[in-house]
């Protein structure tokens, strides 16, 4: 299952439960989830962590990208809790 969640007001992070991936991407380039790989992907990390899945699930929806306070609902330690390997 696909699951895309908001990085910044021009990244978003799409989970790949079946192959516990996370492949970033710009909201320009893939408008579905159904349209990412790995050609396409800015970042990927691959086999997630507990920490990591958490920090994913704390991130605001991808709709939340078009409010107009966008940049205070992320938190930085969530992102780097995202993207470092334990």
């Amino acid at each position: 299952m696909l699951t895309q969640k908001a990085l910044t007001k021009n990244l978003i992070a799409t989970l790949c439960t079946t192959t516990n991936t996370v492949f970033v991407h710009k909201n320009t380039t893939v408008k579905k989830a159904a349209f990412v790989y790995t050609q396409n992907a800015q970042d990927i990390i691959r086999n997630l962590n507990a920490q990591q899945l958490q920090a994913f699930n704390m991130l605001p929806a991808a709709f939340m990208q078009k409010a107009k306070n966008f940049n205070k609902l992320i938190n930085t330690s969530v992102l780097k809790n995202l993207f470092t390997t334990h």
